[in-house]
């Protein structure tokens, strides 16, 4: 039996909302499914997202395809990214370290910014005491 993990439409007209569910790939789409994974709300801002990761992986691990929305959202909450790393058997790379490389990344596009404010401040400087002489 192939199993996909897929969305599940609910909700009223132009109201969705959405559940996580890993089904057998002939069922209907809102039919019967094997296990809830989670939730999916696109119309709250930010977009409500629930997947217990535990469940999610265990039927990645059983071979589950997910769709292709599926797969963004897993691959939003990390956990398709777990997956790969553990299929790989390499650990997972440390949270802390990737926050630190984003924040020296943010200090350097700062630094450049400030440079290049401080350049066109001084040429708009250089503009008007040449047109007085």
């Amino acid at each position: 039996m192939a199993v996909r993990i897929r969305l599940q439409r609910h909700g009223r007209k132009k109201r969705p909302f959405y559940r996580l569910v890993a089904a057998d790939a002939r069922a209907q789409r809102d039919g019967v499914f094997l296990e809830r994974l989670g939730h999916y709300n696109p119309m709250t801002d930010p977009a409500d997202v629930f997947i217990d990761e535990e469940k999610a992986l265990k039927w990645l691990r059983r071979g589950a395809q997910p769709s292709d929305t599926a797969k963004r959202l897993l691959n939003q909450n990390g956990i398709l990214m777990k997956f790969e790393y553990e299929k790989l058997g390499k650990p997972m790379p440390e949270a802390e370290g990737v926050e630190e490389v984003a924040e020296t990344e943010d200090v350097e596009s700062t630094e450049t910014q400030d440079a290049a404010s401080e350049t066109d401040t001084a040429s708009e400087e250089a503009t008007p005491e040449s047109e007085e002489e």
